[in-house]
């Protein structure tokens, strides 16, 4: 029930692409999330925790494979996953997991966490190829003066420009074919890496890969967390049942925009905007 990864080539790519759905408001639920990636393991919990050791509790601090979600998990007893292990979790006579503890901000991994997680988002991007070059295919406004490729770093309007005149020419097969077509555009592959990460850690206007992390995650707290977004979103996509309470989808995040996701869901519209 697990898949390893081989000197980190490249994630398994064996899952489903649906369409959002309604999502549970209830922060209690668990987010819909089936399979994680392991970014670190922590033998004493978090390092933060000042508690005597004999009263601390090992946990995995993970990314879910589905919505982009940071998570605490409790692991079973005696278990210790490898890093950059695809594991499901949710369910039955699981191999590592024992359960979902909560959400958790970036903020809150590790610091091996932290390092583990773009080596973990480099083999996402490249197995959902299609689903993310989609995002440079389509390149859809935000604004009357932005577009939504200008969200990548080191995106200017002369770059957004080649990439919208190369896909009208016809959409992009791969990221080869991209680079070829717009040489100027040297590793798209780390680009979206670096959108994500930076709309992991919060404070931006619009959310195009990942769940945007709810105000509750960005204040100083505890344990738990919930999320409230639901539009375009090109990273992470289906319902999630496991995350430990992400409110993804809910309208009211984004009066303004229609939903859409390219990264494990579809629906059609505008960026998630966060004002």
């Amino acid at each position: 029930m697990t898949d390893e990864i081989p000197n980190r080539q490249r994630a398994d790519p064996t899952f489903e692409h649906k369409r959002h759905g309604e999502r549970k408001q209830d922060s209690g639920r668990d987010d819909r999330e089936e399979w994680v990636w392991v970014l670190d393991y922590l033998p004493y919990g978090r390092e933060t925790d000042n508690r005597p050791v004999y009263q601390k509790k090992p946990l995995i601090h993970a990314l879910g494979d589905n919505k982009l979600i940071l998570m605490e998990l409790i692991p079973i007893e005696d278990k210790i996953p490898p890093a950059h292990l695809k594991t499901h979790i949710g369910g039955r006579d699981e191999e590592y997991v024992e359960r979902v503890k909560s959400r958790i901000s970036y903020d809150e991994l590790s610091n091996g966490a932290k390092l583990e997680l773009p080596l973990v988002l480099e083999d996402y991007v490249t197995a959902n190829e299609s689903r993310f070059i989609e995002f440079f295919s389509k390149a859809a406004p935000l604004s009357m003066r932005q577009n939504s490729l200008e969200l990548l770093p080191g995106v200017g309007k002369k770059l957004m420009q080649d990439v919208l005149d190369a896909s009208k020419k016809g959409p992009f097969e791969g990221f080869a074919d991209l680079k070829e077509r717009v040489p100027a555009l040297h590793n798209p592959e780390k680009q979206i890496v670096q959108r994500i990460i930076e709309e992991m850690k919060g404070g931006q206007k619009y959310y195009v890969f990942a769940a945007a992390p709810s105000r509750a995650l960005t204040q100083p707290r505890e344990e738990g967390g919930g999320d409230r977004t639901g539009n375009r979103n090109y990273g992470g996509g289906r319902d999630s049942r496991h995350g430990g309470g992400d409110r993804s989808g809910s309208r009211d995040s984004n009066r303004d925009g229609r939903s859409s996701n390219y990264g494990g869901g579809r629906s059609s519209g505008y960026s998630n905007r966060r004002d």
